[in-house]
């Protein structure tokens, strides 16, 4: 039997489904929509247990809701930031203001190294977290990703990009789309450098995570040599955040 999975990002829906018993992936893919979503889990046989992580909320999971008890009469579970779990705990005042991507990030990273480690997640949000070798949440960053960061240029200056142009480094751009693509390149990269070499002033031994869809790139041009590209982290956590147990 399986464990339908959901990461309901804000650009797209990342699912998998996990044998229960080997806690293997038996196949994943992801949704653009609603609508490729659901065509998708109308070819899959019942699975024990449904659960998720919504960045989302409101309409997007009341939908997700919706279809999943109508067609399965299946509840949905759904992945909530606490103060304490999996050994971590959360130094945010108002728990609710840390994402729940983020959270289940870090409860992964953190079972896989019980140490100190640095998650990097590059969504449509960049965003980097530290966690010590206690599991105390020494908290982050969050800046635009790489996109987000070029598309709000052309969209509030007279910069427009070419979509030819898809080479990305850390010298100097001698046009405007390299000028671009390089420069926020080079934030990002700068940015993560700092973070790391921060962490790993406290403790040499911090592990480094990179997930999301520019995480080879960031990983690469980084000054991080050693470290794990890890793309399923979030869907990883839920099995830390949401447990399967008998009475589901």
């Amino acid at each position: 039997m399986t464990i339908l999975e959901l990461d309901i990002g804000n650009t797209r829906i990342k699912w998998r489904l996990l044998n229960e018993q080997t806690n293997s992936s038996e196949q994943s893919g992801f949704a653009l929509d609603l609508g490729e979503l659901f065509e998708a889990l109308s070819a899959m046989k019942l699975p024990l247990m449904v659960r998720m992580s919504s960045v989302k909320g409101g309409e997007t999971s009341d939908a997700i809701e919706r279809w999943v008890n109508e067609c399965w009469s299946l509840p949905v579970h759904i992945a909530r930031v606490r103060q304490n779990c999996g050994g971590v705990r959360n130094q945010y005042m108002d728990q609710s203001r840390l994402g729940v991507d983020r959270w289940l990030a870090i409860l992964a990273a953190y079972r896989i190294t019980a140490g100190a480690c640095v998650i990097i997640d590059s969504g449509t949000a960049l965003t980097i977290d530290v966690v010590d070798k206690h599991g105390l949440h020494l908290g982050g960053y969050i800046t635009p990703g790489l996109l987000l960061m070029r598309k709000s240029l052309e969209q509030n200056t007279r910069i427009r990009l070419s979509d030819q142009f898809n080479q990305d480094s850390l010298t100097l751009g001698n046009s405007t789309d390299s000028a671009v693509r390089n420069g926020t390149l080079a934030a990002q990269v700068s940015l993560i450098n700092t973070v790391v070499t921060s962490a790993r002033n406290l403790d040499a031994s911090s592990r480094v995570f990179f997930a999301g869809g520019d995480a080879e790139l960031l990983a690469t041009q980084s000054i991080v040599k050693i470290f794990d590209l890890a793309p399923s982290l979030v869907l990883d956590g839920l099995a830390i955040g949401c447990p399967f147990s008998s009475e589901h």
